[in-house]
């Protein structure tokens, strides 16, 4: 290897050790041209359920302080009743309820990196017009590199009980390419609400997996 190869080996070294460094300390941050994106601190939440991935929780996402910053309509609101598993503390009692078809629910904005690149969050379906084979439907928001505001559906979840599930990890990444390859870093926010009339859902616990921490 060559003097200059070696310079560049080892520059490549570091800058991949401080990255994985910062995530595995529990704050992730990149700085690009057009700001800088610090990741929540991150654990692994829900390692009691067999993942052993680190997430933090989104914004907001566990509602034991009402909604705070959530968009709330059609008689979505912060009830009574935590998922079962109690991945953030065995004291949490709330949850957010999108009860009827109308009812739709907006996260914060919050930043994210291509270290960012899934969620998963509790759902429950307490059945609606007799009916708990419905689907509730997952957006992502973001702006492009023209700044235009986009809203595109990266998820359709289904239960088959009415008991609290676990999602499967909600990749969205993948929709933020030109934001990302322009900025480095993409704000975004995530919009939930029923798919048809056949739910009466609840959603707990949003947590997103930073992929580097582990």
């Amino acid at each position: 290897m060559t003097t200059t190869h070696l310079k560049h080996f080892r520059l490549i070294t570091l800058v991949a050790f401080a990255a994985v460094a910062a995530i595995a300390g529990g704050r992730a941050t990149t700085a690009s041209a057009a700001g800088t994106c610090s990741l929540p601190t991150a654990s692994p939440s829900l390692l009691s359920l067999g993942d052993p991935n680190w997430y933090f929780l989104a914004p907001g996402g566990d509602f034991e302080s009402a909604a705070n910053g959530w968009s709330l309509s059609g008689g979505a609101g912060v009830v009574a009743g935590n998922e079962t598993s109690y991945v953030g503390s065995k004291t949490d009692s709330h949850s957010l309820a999108l009860p009827t078809t109308s009812a739709s629910v907006t996260t914060p904005t919050f930043c994210v990196t291509t270290l960012a690149p899934t969620f998963r969050m509790f759902i429950k379906n307490n059945g609606g017009q007799g009916h708990i084979d419905g689907q509730l439907a997952v957006y992502l928001n973001y702006t492009d590199a023209n700044n235009k505001p986009q809203q595109v559906k990266i998820a359709a979840l289904t239960v088959n009980s009415t008991a609290w599930t676990l999602s499967q990890p909600i990749s969205f990444i993948q929709y933020l390419s030109t934001p990302l390859r322009a900025q480095g870093l993409a704000n975004i926010s995530f919009t939930i609400k029923p798919n048809d009339n056949h739910g009466n859902w609840q959603i707990d616990d949003m947590y997103v997996d930073p992929f580097l921490a582990r």
